[in-house]
Order: structure tokens, then C-alpha cells, then sequence
């Protein structure tokens, strides 16, 4: 029995040895296959160098995204073609493979090696002047994308759709958060940048001046009427729309018939009740364009003949005095009480009818943008003008006997707006009025710096120019030192094939 113990404990270590042998071949050909994996990668992880440094892969892939987005806004709607809306997906894919032709990446790929090249020299400079982030900062910018990846899984998005919202598909999760800490790194040594500039008074109004829809604000107040809807064509039985010359046919169904002479009483009804909206809106514009604290009285009317219905009593019965829906109402409870209007999802009982309207925000329509933004103070700041160039009938200014206020300035004329579609329906109608502008030379908002909200926002945008000026410059002036070197012409074949599709 010792024999056999021992024989076997030869066998055991023959078979130890065979296996530490074998481990340690499989060890090293592993080690290889990653070393070689390795190299590879690190080979082609990067697009080019800019002093040393890599310009990633994934780096070059945004501003890549960025330089294609740029080009086709600038002019793909002077290249597509005038039916491009009615094409198929194939063919508006063939109009946009035509668009983007061999100049036109090439055109793209200056462009963002160029961002990517300046790009990563910030990122040198900021590091060398002292700005590289803390570990609680780099901490801080992940914690923050987490926080926005939760937030868009809470809407009901997957982390993959979440992640894309992010990083717009030009990197991974973990390559976005390296990205942001870079770019967080950029805006430190910026911001630093900023404390040591003087913006001058004159420098806020020629900025302003550039386009002042972009700073100032112009405050209104919007009523909507709730319009009919308009009544949709019949269809016979099999689902075909049924025309006049197919209803009028002697051997049109009966039931055919009925539909199309139902329809064309409901359409005669609709235009009756449009034309009386239209009424209305006219006489609540007389009414309230006789002074700021003007009323009107609106009463709930049967608008086919636009005359009020009767109020009923408890027991539902009719009785002889009119229903009225708001009684001597002043403009600003009619839009918070009777308007159907909506911003930003919110109804009139929140917003009162409230709008502010510059270039950057929007009423949410088009047609009360551009009469808002016409509006401008009239010399004495206590009522309002109309810029004229934009349309044939320059609206009234609102008057005040009191003293140059903002504050106290009289409301304009009310604005009727028609919104209609292209078969000239009226799809929307609007009472509108300007009640305030906030512009360069509104008062203080009494904050420390004595700016008002225009000045201040103008202020930032200012600092933000003259700091990327600065940087720009600090980049020329390193010379070829911040060059584009050591360029990787199979990646970036690779990544304009990948982002092209």
C-alpha cells in the first residue's frame, strides 16, 4: 500500500509539472496575443499629435459630427431638391449621399482636424498654466453625466438611448466623461481668463447692436379663440373619399348622398362660425384698444349667429337673461380665464397669456414672434412703435400721460393674427398685444454690478469672446509647436465612413 502512495504521488507531481508547464506556455502566448492587441490598439486609438499628444479617436469623431452637421445646415435647403419632402426614404438618402460629396468630407475633415488640433492645444495650455481638474472636480463632471443618464432613463429612455443623447454617438459612455473633463479643464483656465478683463459700457452696446432680438426681451400678453374644427370629407364603404361629382351621380348610393349633403352643411356651418370668430375678435380689439384698464364683456355665444345663448337656472331650464362667460373683464383675466392658448405646455390659468419673445425664445408661434419682435419703444419709453418693414399696416402705440416708465407704459393696440394653412383654412386665431420691452437701457435690476438682465447676459457673452480670443491666441503664438503631426489616414477614412453611414 506505502508503494502504491508513493507511485502515486510520483504521478502527481509528473502531472503538477505538465500542468505548470503548459500554464506558463498558455501564459506567455496569451501575453503575446494581448501585447500584440495592445500595440494595435494603441496604434490606432488616435487620429494625429498635437505636441506629443494624442488626438483620440473618439475626440476627432465629435468635432467630426460636429463639422458634417455644420455643413449641412449651412446648405442642404439650397441643394435639395423642391419635392425632397414627398420622396421616399430612399430617395431623400440619395439626395443626401449626392450632397455630401468627395470636397465636401474633405471640406468636413480640415475642419475638424482643425477644432480637434485647437482643441487638444487648450487642453496642453490649461494643464501647463495650472488648471488640470482635482480629483473631486473629475469626481464631480462623472457624477454630473450620471446624474443627466439617470434622468433620461427616468423619461423611459434605455442606457444604449440615453448614452447617445449624451455623446451623440461619437464615443462610449466612459470616452464622454474623459471628453467633459477635459473640456471642464478648458473652461477653468477660461474662467480665469475672464476675471481679468474690464467690459466697457460701449463694448455691451456694440455687441447689443449687432442684433438685439438676441439680448433684449419683448413682453406681451396672447388670447386664443378655440376654433371648430373643420369637418373632415365622407367616405363611401370602401374607404374611397367621396367627391360632389360622385355624390350628384344618379346611381350614387343613397347613403352617399346623405354623407356629402351632411358634409357640406357642416362645412356651411363651420364658415359661418369662422366668419363670426373672426367677428369677435374684431369687436374685443375695438373694446380693449380704448385705454389700458378698458373691458369687455364676453358672453357664451352660439357663434352661428353669434348672438349670446340663454343662462339656465338650477334646474337646467332656460331662462331669460344671456350666459355670459366673463363679465367686464379686463384683457389680462380674459387671456388667464376664457383663452385657449398653451406655452411650453402650460395652460392660460398658469401663464395668464404671458409671452416673452426674443431670437431665443418662442410664443410657439411663428406669426406672434415676428409682430412681438417688431414692436420698439416709442421716444418717451411710455408706449410702443412698430417696426413697419415687415408688414403693410403699422399698428397703433399704445399712449400714457404719465412720466417716461417702463413700468407705467400703456399697452399697445391689440394685434388680430390669423394663422392659416395652405388651403387658406383657418387653423388659429390670436388676440395679441405688447405690454413691455426689456432692452439695453431698461433700468437696473438693483443687483451689485448695476447692470440690468440684458447688459448682464451681454456681459457674459462678451468675457466668453474675449477668453476664447485669448486662448486662440496663446495657441497661434506657440507656433508650430501646437502643429497636427503623425495624421492616421486609414482612421480618419474609417471615421468619416462610420459617421456618413
Amino acid at each position: 500500500m506505502a508503494t502504491n502512495i508513493k507511485a502515486k504521488k510520483k504521478k502527481g507531481s509528473y502531472d503538477n509539472k505538465l500542468i505548470i508547464w503548459l500554464s506558463v506556455g498558455l501564459g506567455a502566448l496569451v501575453a503575446v496575443i494581448v501585447a500584440i492587441a495592445l500595440i494595435i490598439t494603441l496604434s490606432s486609438n488616435f487620429v494625429g499629435r498635437v505636441n506629443g499628444k494624442k488626438i483620440y479617436t473618439y475626440e476627432y469623431n465629435h468635432f467630426l459630427r460636429e463639422a458634417v452637421s455644420e455643413e449641412y445646415n449651412a446648405n442642404f435647403d439650397d441643394f435639395k431638391p423642391e419635392n425632397y419632402d414627398d420622396m421616399t426614404d430612399e430617395e431623400q438618402n440619395k439626395v443626401f449621399d449626392n450632397f455630401f460629396t468627395d470636397e465636401r468630407k474633405a471640406k468636413c475633415e480640415e475642419n475638424a482636424l482643425e477644432k480637434a488640433r485647437e482643441y487638444k492645444a487648450e487642453c496642453i495650455i490649461a494643464k501647463q498654466k495650472g488648471f488640470g481638474l482635482t480629483s473631486s472636480e473629475r469626481a464631480a463632471v462623472k457624477s454630473n453625466i450620471d446624474y443627466y443618464i439617470s434622468l433620461y432613463m427616468n423619461y423611459g429612455y434605455s442606457q444604449e438611448s440615453a448614452t447617445y443623447l449624451m455623446t451623440q454617438g461619437a464615443m462610449t459612455l466612459s470616452e464622454y466623461k474623459d471628453f467633459m473633463i477635459q473640456q471642464s479643464m478648458i473652461e477653468k483656465y477660461k474662467n480665469s481668463l475672464k476675471e481679468t478683463y474690464d467690459v466697457s459700457d460701449a463694448e455691451l452696446k456694440t455687441e447689443y447692436d449687432k442684433e438685439p432680438n438676441d439680448y433684449r426681451t419683448v413682453n406681451g400678453r396672447v388670447f386664443q379663440f378655440k376654433l371648430p374644427t373643420l369637418p373632415a370629407q365622407p367616405k363611401n364603404s370602401e374607404g374611397t373619399v367621396i367627391t360632389k361629382e360622385m355624390a350628384e351621380k344618379e346611381d350614387a348610393p343613397a347613403a352617399d348622398k346623405l354623407a356629402y349633403e351632411k358634409y357640406e352643411k357642416d362645412l356651411e356651418d363651420y364658415k359661418k362660425q369662422i366668419e363670426n370668430y373672426i367677428v369677435l375678435a374684431g369687436q374685443m380689439k375695438e373694446a380693449y384698444d380704448k385705454g389700458a384698464d378698458a373691458k369687455f364683456t364676453l358672453y357664451d355665444y352660439d357663434m352661428l349667429t353669434l348672438t349670446p345663448k340663454k343662462a339656465k337656472n338650477e334646474a337646467g331650464e332656460e331662462t331669460e337673461e344671456d350666459a355670459v362667460l366673463e363679465k367686464d373683464a379686463t384683457f389680462e383675466l380674459i387671456c388667464t380665464s376664457q383663452s385657449s392658448f398653451t406655452l411650453n405646455g402650460s395652460a392660460a390659468s398658469t401663464t395668464k397669456g404671458v409671452v416673452n419673445v426674443n431670437n431665443n425664445t418662442s410664443s410657439g408661434v411663428e406669426k406672434i414672434n415676428k409682430y412681438m419682435l417688431r414692436a420698439q419703444w416709442n421716444s418717451s419709453r411710455d408706449g410702443f412703435v412698430f417696426d413697419p418693414e415687415e408688414t403693410e399696416e403699422e399698428s397703433e402705440a399704445g399712449t400714457s400721460s404719465e412720466t417716461a416708465d417702463a413700468k407705467k407704459a400703456a399697452p399697445s393696440a391689440i394685434e388680430i393674427i390669423e394663422v392659416r394653412d395652405d388651403d387658406d383654412n383657418l387653423t388659429a386665431l390670436y388676440l395679441a398685444r405688447v405690454e413691455d420691452i426689456k432692452d439695453f437701457d431698461s433700468d437696473s435690476d438693483g443687483n451689485e454690478d448695476g447692470l440690468n438682465a440684458v447688459k448682464r447676459t451681454i456681459k457674459t457673452t462678451v468675457l466668453e469672446d474675449k477668453a476664447v480670443a485669448d486662448l486662440k491666441a496663446q495657441v497661434e503664438a506657440g507656433g508650430s509647436k501646437y502643429d497636427l503631426k503623425s495624421t492616421k489616414r486609414k482612421a480618419l477614412d474609417k471615421i468619416m465612413k462610420e459617421v456618413m453611414g
